[in-house]
């Protein structure tokens, strides 16, 4: 048997991998491909990154996105509304 950080640098068993993480066989509840990415832990994000560059950088927009939406979603609630209903800066 092979350590996992060997597994990981393998695309084959990389990608080997994830199909096991989507579907872990008989009795076990699988995920989706959505669930995954959620939940993804960054030394599985960064064996990926290694292989594939361009989903790495997929997924550094979309953190920074959701870190934008966050910080913007926060100052929408804390600000004082106007009598128009538009939240004031």
């Amino acid at each position: 048997m092979t350590d996992l950080n060997t597994e990981l640098s393998d695309l084959a068993g990389l990608r080997g991998f994830l199909r096991l993480c989507l579907d872990p066989g008989p009795g076990r509840d699988g995920r989706t491909v959505e669930g995954l990415a959620r939940r993804m832990p960054s030394f599985l994000a960064d064996s990926i990154a290694d292989h594939a560059p361009e989903l790495a950088a997929l997924r550094k927009t979309a953190q920074d996105a959701h870190e934008a939406y966050v910080t913007a979603l926060q100052d929408w609630i804390t600000a004082e509304t106007a009598t128009d209903g538009e939240a004031t800066g």
